[in-house]
């Protein structure tokens, strides 16, 4: 009897230690998954918020090739947008560099200078097809608008091409140039070789 005592002893301690670990398993399973949860909660308030800066305060993007010459280096300037300013709705100054949606491919984005607002008077180089000629022609900016050009009005795909670009296809200001570091500065407001005949209102 004292034999079988112990061993109905040993069989309960058993038991009691197999329910334990199951226990602690289940426990340590919660833990993990209710770390791994919050973790990624986190992460997704992290991106949410990176987006939104991205979206509408700041963002870094590249600007490639000729048409912004010399403003910036054709193989590739980094500059830093400005975006909150047409996240508001904000017209931008006559003479920014601003980064817009391409009318030409909506899929693509172009920097350009907003030479004219809406209800602006310009006189802009002419062209004829891709052949830019040294003649100007006047050009009245419909309200709503911006006209948009190239630094470099030999070799520059603008309203020239495609006419006035809705404002809000306007996506930012280009502020300043971060890369490369030998040309790191804000970005220059300028008519360039557009004239200002009359100002809208």
């Amino acid at each position: 009897r004292a034999w079988g005592f112990h061993d109905d002893a040993r069989g309960r301690a058993a038991d009691a230690c197999a329910k334990a670990s199951s226990r602690t398993r289940a426990m340590v399973w919660r833990r993990a998954f209710g770390d791994v949860r919050r973790h990624a909660a986190e992460m997704a308030r992290v991106v949410i918020w990176m987006t939104a800066i991205k979206t509408h305060v700041v963002d870094l993007t590249l600007c490639v090739g000729p048409s912004m010459m010399p403003t910036f280096n054709p193989s590739g300037d980094v500059v830093l947008v400005e975006r909150l300013s047409a996240a508001k709705g904000r017209t931008p100054r006559r003479g920014d560099v601003v980064l817009a949606t391409s009318p030409t491919n909506p899929t693509q984005l172009v920097f350009k200078r907003a030479v004219g607002l809406g209800g602006d008077v310009i006189d802009v180089p002419y062209s004829y097809g891709r052949n830019f000629k040294l003649r100007t022609r006047r050009v009245s900016v419909p309200a709503g608008s911006v006209w948009l050009q190239g630094d470099n009005p030999l070799n520059s795909t603008d309203s020239r091409d495609y006419g006035p670009v809705p404002e809000d296809m306007i996506l930012g200001r280009a502020w300043v140039r971060v890369w490369p570091p030998r040309a790191f500065g804000t970005v220059e407001n300028s008519m360039g070789v557009v004239e200002l005949v009359r100002a809208g209102a």
